[in-house]
C-alpha cells in the first residue's frame, strides 16, 4: 500500500510539473520484435532485480545490433567473409581430432599418462623457448586467411577474444577452462609449437621491472609506446591504423604477478576459492584477479579486454595463468580432490558447469566443466617455474638473487629503442634512472600519443596488489571502436544459437554489477567518440532533452540512503560509494537501432532530497542524414536502471506513461532536437542551468524515473 501511495504521489508530481504542451515530436514506438522477444525470454519467470535488468538491456541491445550488422542492415566495419570463418573452424576441428586422439590413448593406457605426451611450455627466457613461438606468430601475421578485405591468421585468432563472449570468458569460473582452450587453438595454428609462459614474478622481483630483458628487441620488443622493435613490431588490430601499443610500468592500482599472489592462490584447495566473483578480503585468492595486474601494468592494448589478444604478450601471460592453475590442480590431487569434478557452485550466467563454452558459432560444443578434464590437461606439460634451486631454468637471461633466494630477470641493454628509431638519448640503462628516462621523447611514444586513447572500451579490474613504483597511464582508453564491434559481430554470425536454461540462471549468484562504481561516481568522467556509421562527425549528431527524476526510497535492506552515504552498502550488488553531500550521477544513453552510433551523458542528482529533478541532453542521429530508430536507457551510479516515461496525447492534455524507450527519429516538425548541446539549455537567447526545471520551452518527450523499485524498468 505504501508503494502504491508513493507511486501515485510521484506521478501526480510529474503531471503538475510537466503541464506544457510538447513541441518535441520524438515518436515513441514499441520494441522491434526481435528485441522484445529477447527481453521477454531473458526476464521470463524471473524476479526483477537491478543487476539482471541491466544485463538484459545490455545483452539484448548488443544481440539485436550485431544481428542488424550481420544482416547488412546497418553500417559495418571490415567484413569477415566465410573464408575467414572457415579458417577458425578448421582450427577447432583439428583440436577435436587431437583431443580424441589423446583420449583414446589415455584409455588404452588405462588412464596412465604416456611419457613425452603433450606440448611442453617453458618460461620465455628458457633456452629455445621464445624464438620458435615468435616465428610462428610472425608467420600467422603474414598469412592471409581471407583476401578481401584482407585479414591475417593472427588477427582472426585474436578476434575470438572480442565482443559478447567476454562476458562468459571473464568474471567467473569459466575464465580458466575457456582460456585453456583458447591457448590450444593458437598452438594448433602454430602446428604444435608451444606457447611459452611469461612468469612476470621474475620481473616484479627486479629493482625496476620496466628494465626487464623481455622488453628488448630480443623478446617482446619495446614497451614505451608504439611497438617498433622485436618480432611483433608494427602489428595492427582489425581497426585500421590501430598499431600495437604498450605503456609498461603504468596502472598505479595494479602489479605484475607476485610471489605473494602465487602463494595466496596455491594456499586454497577448492576451485571455487580461486575463481570469480570475489569481493573484499577473498579477492586476494582470485587467480583471475592476479591475472588482471600484468594486463594493466603493460598498458596500451593489453589492459582492454576487447583488444588485449592482438598483443602476443597476451598468450604468454595466459600460459603462465594456466600453469598456475595446473599446479593448483596437482595440489588438489594430493589432497584427494578430483580436479575434474570440483567445479564452482556460485556461477554467473554463462559460467555454469553445464553451460556451453562460448566459442559461437564455431563447431566446438564443450561445456565449461569439460575444460577441467584431465584429457585436455594432458595436451600440455609445463617446465617448472624458475627458482634458485633449478638454476633459474638454466637461462642466460635470469639469475638468482642470493639475498632473497629468488630468480630475477636480466636487464635489457640500454635503450628500449635504438637511437636511430627512438630519436632521443637512450632510456635508462641502470636501475634508478627510470623516472628521468621516461620523460625523454621517442618516436614510439609520440606515435602512440598522436594516435590517441586506445579504442577498446573499459579496462580490466584492478589486481589484489599494488606497486608503488608504477606511474600514471598517459595514453588512456576510449569507447570500443565501431569497426571492432562490427568485426566481432560478423565473426560470430551465422552460427548455432546458444540455448539458455532459465531455471539454472535463477539458481545462480551473479557477479557484481559491471555498472557499479568502485569509487564515487563524481570522480569519474565519460567522453563520447562522436562516431556514427563509422564516421567521426559532430554534425551528424543532434541533441534531445531528457529529464531525470530521482525518487528517494529505502535501499534493498530497508535502510534510508541518507544514512552512511560515505560507506559501501552491505549488499554487494549496491557496493558503490557515495559522497557526504549526497550528490550522485544518473547516466542516460542512446543506442542506434538502425544506425551505428552510441552516446552517453550524465546528470547530477541529490540522493538526500525526497525527489531530485534535473535535465540532461543526449545525442542521437541527425535525421538530415536519414531516418533513425534509437533506444534510450538510464541507470544511476549504483547500477540501478531507471524507468522511461514517454509523453503521450490525452483527451485534455498530454500525459507521461511507461514506455519502451524506443523512438523513431524524423525531420517532421515541430523540431524535436537542437543542433548543439548548448542550444538545449538556451531559451530566448538566455542560458539556463540544467537543474532549473522550468528552463525548457516545453516538456521533454522522454523522462526517466530512478529509484529502488523492484520491477522491470521497461514497458512493452
Amino acid at each position: 500500500m505504501a508503494n502504491i501511495w508513493r507511486e501515485s504521489i510521484l506521478f501526480l508530481f510529474i503531471s503538475l510539473i510537466f503541464f506544457k504542451i510538447s513541441s518535441a515530436l520524438l515518436e515513441p514506438t514499441p520494441f522491434p520484435n526481435t528485441l522484445r522477444q529477447c527481453y521477454e525470454l531473458r526476464s521470463y519467470n524471473m524476479t526483477p532485480s537491478d543487476e539482471t535488468a541491466i544485463r538484459i538491456q545490455n545483452d539484448c541491445y548488443k544481440q539485436y545490433h550485431y544481428q542488424q550488422i550481420a544482416e547488412g542492415k546497418i553500417w559495418s566495419g571490415p567484413n569477415v567473409t566465410q573464408e575467414g570463418k572457415n579458417y577458425i573452424n578448421s582450427l577447432f576441428r583439428q583440436l577435436y581430432v587431437e583431443v580424441n586422439k589423446i583420449s583414446t590413448s589415455d584409455k588404452s593406457q588405462r588412464h596412465k599418462r604416456q611419457v613425452g605426451m603433450g606440448r611442453r611450455r617453458r618460461e620465455v627466457r628458457s633456452p629455445g623457448a621464445f624464438q620458435p613461438f615468435a616465428q610462428c606468430i610472425q608467420r600467422l601475421y603474414n598469412t592471409r586467411v581471407q583476401m578481401q578485405p584482407p585479414l591475417n591468421a593472427y588477427q582472426a585468432i585474436a578476434s575470438i577474444h572480442t565482443g559478447p563472449v567476454l562476458g562468459t570468458a571473464h568474471g567467473g569460473p569459466a575464465f580458466l577452462p575457456w582460456h585453456r582452450i583458447y591457448l590450444l587453438i593458437l598452438e594448433i595454428a602454430c602446428n604444435g609449437i608451444p606457447v611459452p609462459y611469461w612468469d612476470s614474478t621474475v620481473d616484479h622481483d627486479m629493482q625496476d621491472p620496466t628494465m626487464s630483458v623481455v622488453w628488448s628487441e630480443q623478446f617482446f620488443g619495446n614497451g614505451d609506446g608504439a611497438v617498433m622493435t622485436g618480432p611483433f613490431q608494427n602489428f595492427e588490430t582489425v581497426i585500421p591504423g590501430d598499431f600495437l601499443t604498450r605503456e609498461i610500468g603504468t596502472g598505479q592500482q595494479n602489479s605484475l604477478f607476485t610471489k605473494e599472489g602465487l602463494a595466496s592462490v596455491l594456499s586454497r584447495t577448492r576451485f571455487q576459492e580461486i575463481v570469480e566473483p570475489k569481493v573484499g578480503p577473498e579477492y586476494i585468492f582470485s587467480l583471475e584477479g592476479h591475472h588482471n595486474g600484468p594486463h594493466n601494468w603493460v598498458g596500451g592494448h593489453l589492459p582492454t579486454p576487447e583488444l588485449a589478444a592482438f598483443d602476443p604478450v597476451f598468450f604468454m601471460h595466459h600460459a603462465f595463468i594456466d600453469a598456475v592453475w595446473e599446479q593448483f590442480r596437482r595440489r588438489q590431487v594430493l589432497s584427494n580432490i578430483n580436479p575434474e569434478q570440483d567445479y564452482a557452485t556460485i556461477t554467473p550466467p554463462g559460467h555454469g558447469p553445464m553451460d556451453l563454452m562460448d566459442f559461437r558459432p564455431y563447431n566446438f560444443q564443450l561445456r565449461n566443466i569439460n575444460g577441467l578434464s584431465q584429457t585436455i590437461a594432458n595436451l600440455v606439460r609445463y617446465e617448472p617455474f624458475p627458482t634458485c634451486e633449478n638454476n633459474c631454468n638454466s637461462s642466460p637471461f635470469m639469475s638468482c638473487d642470493p639475498t632473497r633466494g629468488v630468480c630475477v630477470s636480466q636487464a635489457r641493454p640500454t635503450a628500449m629503442l635504438p637511437l636511430g628509431i627512438g630519436g632521443a638519448a637512450s632510456f635508462a640503462s641502470q636501475p634508478g634512472q627510470l623516472a628521468a628516462s621516461l620523460n625523454a621523447p621517442s618516436v614510439s611514444r609520440l606515435r602512440a600519443q598522436a594516435r590517441g586513447p586506445i579504442r577498446g572500451g573499459g579496462r580490466f579490474r584492478s589486481s589484489p596488489f599494488t606497486d608503488t613504483r608504477n606511474r600514471p597511464n598517459t595514453i588512456g582508453n576510449a569507447p570500443v571502436a565501431p569497426e571492432l564491434q562490427a568485426f566481432s559481430a560478423q565473426l560470430r554470425s551465422g552460427g548455432r544459437r546458444k540455448r539458455r536454461d532459465i531455471s539454472k540462471e535463477q539458481g545462480t549468484n551473479t557477479s557484481l554489477n559491471e555498472h557499479v562504481q568502485p569509487l564515487s561516481s563524481l570522480e569519474r568522467a565519460y567522453t563520447n567518440t562522436f562516431i556514427i556509421d563509422g564516421v567521426v562527425d559532430v554534425t551528424r549528431w543532434v541533441y534531445v532533452p531528457v529529464r531525470v527524476i530521482y525518487s528517494r526510497s529505502s535501499n534493498s535492506d530497508g535502510i534510508d540512503p541518507t544514512l552512511g552515504a560515505k560507506s559501501p552498502r552491505k549488499n554487494p550488488k549496491e557496493n558503490c560509494i557515495g559522497v557526504s553531500s549526497g550528490a550522485s550521477k544518473v547516466y542516460v544513453a542512446s543506442g542506434g537501432l538502425n544506425y551505428f552510433g552510441n552516446y552517453k551523458d550524465f546528470t547530477i542528482i541529490d540522493e538526500r532530497q525526497p525527489i531530485s529533478i534535473t535535465t540532461t541532453a543526449v545525442g542521437i542521429k541527425n535525421p538530415d542524414y536519414g531516418k533513425g530508430e534509437v533506444l534510450f536507457t538510464a541507470y544511476d551510479s549504483c547500477g540501478r536502471p531507471c524507468r522511461p516515461l514517454c509523453l503521450t496525447p490525452g483527451q485534455t492534455k498530454q500525459k507521461y506513461k511507461p514506455c519502451s524507450g524506443v523512438f523513431k527519429i524524423s525531420t517532421a516538425t515541430p523540431k524535436m532536437y537542437k543542433f548543439t548541446y548548448k542550444d538545449i539549455f538556451t531559451v530566448n537567447g538566455l542560458e539556463h542551468n540544467i537543474v532549473d526545471v522550468g528552463s525548457l520551452e516545453s516538456s521533454p518527450t522522454l523522462v526517466f524515473v530512478c529509484g529502488n523499485d523492484k520491477i522491470w524498468p521497461w514497458e512493452y
